[in-house]
């Protein structure tokens, strides 16, 4: 039960990552630059980590 949760926190983190990246990209093309470079962050850290837990076998 506690490893299903410890799993759950950095996947959902990562899903939320993800999406609020592609807020901030939409933002960056209206014109602000730097809200671009972090959409690109963001969903670059969110795939990192939704890859390492779900692809972590124990």
């Amino acid at each position: 039960m506690t490893e299903a949760v410890q799993r759950f926190i950095p996947v959902f983190v990562g899903l939320l990552l993800i999406l609020r990246g592609l807020f901030w990209i939409a933002d960056g093309k209206n014109g602000n630059q730097r809200s671009y470079f972090f959409g690109i962050a963001a969903i670059v850290i969110g795939i990192i980590m939704f890859i390492t837990v779900t692809t972590n076998v124990r």
